[in-house]
């Protein structure tokens, strides 16, 4: 489990406890947009020379009206050192809630915008074999050349022209 699934676990049960999973997942939302990597707050925040005590400072100040877990695990992070790894930390919180509620994230990576009936063939495949609702995210990435990569959860298969041909020359260098 990575260090953000660890953190994203423990405050999603922190907050079913408490039944504040929704609003932590907003603030969480909130906080994304406001310490947007490129942001003017991140640059203070993400600076390690910055000490630890103004972090905590700016970081109360930005949740002002977030629920306490939220305040307590920017806390957490900004003691650990590890607020960069919020934006991770909130992908992982929203891929457990969507797993509480039977969703399944998936990311589907095609060289051309995913026709409707392909697309509805693949949410019902993936329905029929894991039995959850999925969630789809789509990416065009004309590098692949043709197929698709799929990534369900956290398992990926590469079923692209680009994956086929590698795969093809790296047997061939090989042999």
């Amino acid at each position: 489990m990575s260090v953000a699934a660890t953190y994203a676990e423990a405050l999603f049960q922190a907050a079913a406890e408490k039944g504040s999973v929704a609003a932590v997942a907003s603030d969480l939302d909130a906080l994304r947009v406001a310490l947007a990597p490129d942001g003017e707050i991140a640059r203070v925040l993400y600076n390690p020379q910055v000490d630890s005590r103004a972090k905590k400072a700016a970081v109360a100040g930005l949740a002002t009206s977030a629920n306490p877990l939220t305040v307590n695990l920017l806390q957490v992070l900004v003691d650990r050192g590890r607020l960069e790894e919020l934006g991770a930390i909130t992908d992982a919180f929203a891929a457990r809630v969507a797993a509480e509620g039977g969703e399944i994230s998936v990311e589907v990576t095609t060289a051309v915008p995913l026709p409707d009936d392909l697309r509805a063939q693949v949410v019902q495949r993936i329905a029929d074999q894991t039995g959850k609702k999925p969630v789809i995210t789509e990416r065009v990435d004309p590098e692949i050349i043709g197929g698709l990569i799929l990534r369900v959860g956290g398992v990926m298969t590469d079923a692209s022209v680009r994956g086929r041909l590698t795969g093809l020359r790296q047997s061939i260098t090989r042999a």
